[in-house]
């Protein structure tokens, strides 16, 4: 396929639901930049304390792990569109209260809150999964990746500059502003969203235990917990150490400058935005041929981090590159995912499937990370990022098994 031809067809997939979220997702990727880089900065500036921002954190992740579980449920109970608007108009007014917390108590609270409220992520994920034409949800999942990441170009600047210019009440006027944008969203959905679910087949009383061993009734679920177990523990415990101590690796241990890190950084968000536009018009659904593409450029990425101090190199071009590699591989894992599910998953479940999965993934991510953590302290950083590598092989050579089995009873189910 011509790239002429593939941006037509990727323009081809979004529209209606699949347009709106893709809209949405790019302005609340606007108020997301804004003021995520500094939440840090402003919860130490009410008196918050290295040790209880974590906590906080954790604690959050915790709530919003139990939330989604009964925000898939709903999903699937009273439709797609009533929960992600009743949690959309929760998480605008959120964004006002951050702007108005006066004590790092307050914005505790505020925080965990709004955690909880996110409860309707597995609503997102089903009406998306539901709309999306047959045989094209890669290139609309990759291209969905696009729109979120696009205003991390250039609205932490803004973000910066705010916080330069008004010290804390500049961290204050970027939530009123994201509070602004998450309201134009709920407008937005409110007058363009369409409900995909039939809501006549929903029989019985409410019953959150029994909604969820339902799952465990359909064939192909075997396959989907499997996923989620690579989605919620193998893909974290690989990444883990990068993500958390790729700065001070870069930083502290092969002393580049913290602009060229800022460079770095930029770098790979770009990188991926550029290669999920340009892969989504050309990739074909050959989800096998995706993964085995993504999981090279992953691990070959960890090996390029590890260069510096295995040989003795300049190392800025290995992490460019590294960086590079890496971004593009997590363009396509996070798509290629969600499109095998939406193959999979009958219509009917997707809700409480996706809220079984986001529940794993923070319960599953907070574990490995803390591995992740035990990893590089023990093992050093070279060794760490090495077994990152091995780790990061090992991951991709089960979920490509795990692809073959699944499309295999996929294809003749």
């Amino acid at each position: 396929m011509s790239m002429i031809n593939g941006f037509k067809d990727l323009l081809g997939v979004l529209r209606g639901n699949v347009l709106v979220m893709a809209i949405s997702w790019f302005l609340y990727g606007l108020s997301g930049a804004l003021v995520q880089p500094f939440f840090s900065l402003y919860a130490k500036s009410l008196g918050a304390g290295d040790f209880e921002i974590a906590l906080v954190k954790s604690t959050g992740m915790v709530a919003l792990g139990l939330f989604t579980i009964l925000g898939g449920v709903l999903t699937d109970r009273v439709g797609r569109v009533r929960i992600i608007l009743a949690g959309t108009l929760f998480v605008s007014l959120v964004q006002f209260a951050y702007a108005f917390a006066q004590s790092w108590n307050q914005l505790a609270i505020i925080w965990v809150i709004d955690e909880a409220i996110h409860f309707y992520q597995p609503a997102l994920t089903a009406i998306v999964m539901d709309s999306l034409p047959s045989r094209k949800e890669l290139k609309g999942f990759i291209a969905l990746n696009v729109f979120p990441n696009i205003p991390w170009l250039f609205m932490p600047v803004v973000g910066g500059k705010l916080y330069d210019v008004y010290g804390v009440q500049g961290i204050r006027y970027g939530f009123i502003l994201s509070g602004t944008l998450s309201l134009i969203v709920l407008f937005l959905r409110a007058r363009s969203l369409r409900e995909t679910i039939n809501l006549r087949n929903n029989r019985g009383d409410f019953n959150i235990i029994n909604d969820i061993a339902e799952l465990f009734r359909y064939r192909t679920v075997k396959y989907v917990v499997l996923i989620y177990l690579f989605t919620g523990f193998i893909s974290p415990l690989a990444s883990s150490v990068w993500n958390t101590y790729g700065s001070i690796y870069s930083v502290r241990i092969l002393e580049v400058t913290n602009t060229e890190w800022g460079f770095i950084n930029t770098v790979g968000t770009a990188s991926s935005i550029a290669a999920s536009i340009i892969l989504a018009s050309l990739l074909s659904e050959n989800y096998l041929t995706v993964i085995l593409l993504a999981g090279s450029l992953s691990t070959i990425s960890y090996l390029l981090y590890a260069t510096p101090l295995l040989i003795s190199t300049n190392p800025l071009l290995p992490l460019v590159i590294g960086t590079i590699f890496g971004a593009i591989g997590g363009a396509l894992v996070g798509p290629l995912i969600s499109a095998i599910l939406t193959k999979i998953l009958p219509m009917e479940i997707r809700g409480r499937a996706t809220g079984v999965q986001r529940f794993l993934e923070n319960m599953g991510a907070a574990l490995a990370n803390y591995i992740g953590g035990l990893l590089y302290v023990g093992l050093g950083p070279l060794k760490s990022i090495l077994a990152s590598c091995i780790l990061s092989m090992i991951a991709f050579m089960y979920i490509y098994l795990l692809f073959t089995l699944a499309l295999k009873e996929y294809i003749h189910s």
